[in-house]
């Protein structure tokens, strides 16, 4: 539950609260065959809450990406801030001429 308060809209909380119930299935029985670092790398980066999901520079030096993880060549960039996810605040401000207009300029980049 402390995962589903943390979601601050309430439009997705409403989704979410929509789904059906279903139980996790562990990676393991997913994955027999995968290796434990493997799984372990793929829980961390899937975590549902953000605030608990690994970053990418943890994700680089992971064990399991070890023998890929090379700092001199590995660009960052600065997060993005919270309030640009926030879509609620700006739904009205934007037709939908205009959004279709920024999403087809945003693809063409």
């Amino acid at each position: 539950m402390e995962d589903y308060y943390g979601i601050k809209s309430r439009r997705a909380r409403e989704y979410i609260r929509s789904l059906p119930f279903k139980k996790k299935v562990p990676f393991r029985t997913l994955f027999p065959k995968t290796s434990d670092l493997a799984l372990d790398l793929l829980e961390k980066l899937l975590a549902f809450n953000p605030v608990k999901r690994i970053t990418v520079e943890e994700a680089l030096k992971h064990p399991y990406l070890e023998p890929y993880h090379d700092p001199d060549d590995e660009p960052t960039a600065p997060p993005i801030p919270e309030e640009f996810f926030d879509f609620d605040k700006h739904k009205d401000t934007l037709s939908k001429e205009q959004l279709k207009q920024l999403i087809y300029q945003e693809i063409m980049r």
